[in-house]
């Protein structure tokens, strides 16, 4: 039986803020933007996809029991991210993304603060 794999790219772009708080601009104690690829090799072969979720203010559970999990924020409106269905400790804004091999005993979970958002999601077993 083959098994399947996720390879991904992270990279992020650290910001400062200016003084007055009204302007962001990259950081100048970083000389490079932090990256990295990593394959993710699933036990399984089982990939789910979803384009269009909808999410509100109550937790959609997005992964439970799987290696990887990716989801884009492809709302307006900002959604905030938990892995233990308590701490919502990330959040996407909009066309904003995230990619992670996770522990299979995460529960990740997505929301909004108030209104409504749509995700893009591919979870990995």
């Amino acid at each position: 039986m083959a098994h399947e794999k996720i390879r991904y790219s992270n990279g992020c772009s650290p910001l400062e803020r200016d003084s007055t708080g009204n302007k962001y601009y990259f950081d100048s104690d970083i000389q490079t933007k932090p990256s990295g690829q990593a394959t993710v090799a699933l036990g399984s072969t089982t990939v789910a996809y979803s384009s269009s979720t909808a999410i509100s203010d109550s937790a959609t559970q997005v992964a439970t029991g799987q290696d990887f999990v990716f989801i884009k924020n492809t709302g307006a409106t900002d959604v905030i991210i938990t892995f233990d269905n308590s701490n919502y400790l990330l959040t996407l804004s909009q066309d904003e993304s995230f990619a992670s091999e996770i522990a299979s005993t995460a529960d990740v979970r997505v929301k909004t603060s108030s209104g409504t958002s749509t995700i893009e999601t591919l979870t990995g077993t």
